[in-house]
C-alpha cells in the first residue's frame, strides 16, 4: 500500500538553521551533520519505498546534502521553495515539481497563499518554520512543526480538516 507524506523546509547541509531555529525538531541539536542525520532517521522511520511524500520546499542548501536526499526513501514531488535554486538537476530526485497545486481538499506551497486565493480549501504550505497562521485555512508543515517527521495524509486530514 502507497501512503502519502508531507513535509517541509528540511533545510539540509544549512549550516546556520540550528542557530535560527534551536528546538528545530523539537530538541537542541549542536550542529548540521547531527540535524541531518536526525532528520534522515526520521524520514526512513517513516516513509518506505512505494511511498509519496510532498516536499514542500527548501529541501538543500548544497549539493552533497541534496544527493544525500536523493537516496532517502519514496518516490518525492517537490512544490519548489525559495531556497530551491542550486544549480542542479531536480529532475535526478523528484518525480514532479511544481510551484502551487491542489492535491485533494488542499492547495500545496512553499509560501502561504493569499487568503482570496484558498477558495474552499486548506493551505498546506511550509515557509514559516515555528511560526503558524491563526486561521484554520492555513497548515503548516514545515520540519518545526512536526519534529522532522513527515505527516501522513490521513494525519493531514484528521487535523486540517
Amino acid at each position: 500500500m502507497t501512503n502519502v507524506f508531507f513535509i517541509s523546509d528540511l533545510h539540509l547541509g544549512h549550516k546556520n538553521i540550528v542557530k535560527f531555529e534551536q528546538n528545530r525538531l523539537g530538541y537542541y541539536v549542536d550542529n548540521i551533520d547531527e540535524h541531518d542525520a536526525l532528520l534522515e532517521e526520521c524520514w526512513h522511520d517513516t516513509v518506505r519505498n512505494k511511498d509519496l511524500v510532498y516536499v514542500l520546499g527548501d529541501v538543500a542548501f548544497n549539493i552533497p546534502a541534496l544527493e544525500r536526499f536523493a537516496l532517502w526513501p519514496g518516490r518525492k514531488i517537490l512544490i519548489a521553495g525559495n531556497h530551491d535554486t542550486l544549480k542542479y538537476d531536480y529532475w535526478e530526485i523528484f518525480d514532479r515539481i511544481f510551484g502551487v497545486i491542489a492535491y485533494k481538499d488542499f492547495w500545496l506551497s512553499h509560501c502561504p497563499v493569499h487568503p482570496d486565493e484558498i477558495r474552499g480549501k486548506v493551505n498546506v504550505h511550509g515557509h514559516m518554520h515555528s511560526k503558524t497562521i491563526d486561521d484554520p485555512r492555513y497548515f503548516n508543515v514545515s520540519v518545526e512543526q512536526l519534529q522532522g517527521i513527515p505527516m501522513s495524509l490521513e494525519e493531514l486530514k484528521a487535523r486540517a480538516l
